[in-house]
């Protein structure tokens, strides 16, 4: 962003390990908490959307109705109070624990709804910019930090690079 001269923007990451959307996790999972982090924060004007994963790969069934209805519910909620909100994609964990084929069904289903279910002012394509192109279901090796589910700093110096910095405009 600096490089780009974007300089009026703050970031502030409210991420949490083992974090969920709907519930467990190793703290408050985000439906209790996104207003405390994002709404009643003074002076936000973009919230972004990077969650699901530990839902998915936690959960028995299928949970991405589940992610798609709290999404819809958080992004409705910042746009009234007048925040942009972007939505980007579960990146794969092909691979991990986590990983199933009713598992990757679940996260292609919320990755397409992100993708166009138009209900974020933009939305960033993590999981294409992290992806095997030859396995997309796995995390590329040069972005995998070891365990096929957490990019490396190689993967997130990715994401950093190719974010679309003009959905700030």
């Amino acid at each position: 962003m600096q490089k780009a001269g974007i300089t009026h923007i703050g970031v502030n990451n409210q991420a949490a390990g083992g974090n969920t959307v709907l519930s467990g996790g190793l703290g408050p999972p985000l439906m209790q908490r996104y207003k405390r982090d994002a709404l009643q924060q003074q002076g936000v004007k973009y919230v972004m959307i990077f969650e699901g994963v530990n839902d998915i790969g936690n959960g028995g069934g299928d949970p991405s109705g589940s992610l798609i209805n709290a999404f819809k519910q958080i992004a409705a909620e910042c746009k009234a109070a007048g925040i942009k909100v972007f939505g980007a994609t579960i990146a794969p964990f092909g691979g991990n624990s986590y990983s199933s084929g009713g598992h990757e069904q679940a996260r292609k289903k919320v990755n397409d709804w992100i993708l166009t279910g138009g209900a974020f002012d933009a939305t960033v394509d993590f999981a294409k910019l992290l992806a095997n192109p030859s396995k997309p279901d796995t995390l590329a090796s040069t972005y995998d930090s070891g365990d096929h589910l957490h990019p490396s700093v190689a993967g997130y110096q990715h994401l950093a690079d190719n974010f679309p910095l003009d959905i700030f405009k």
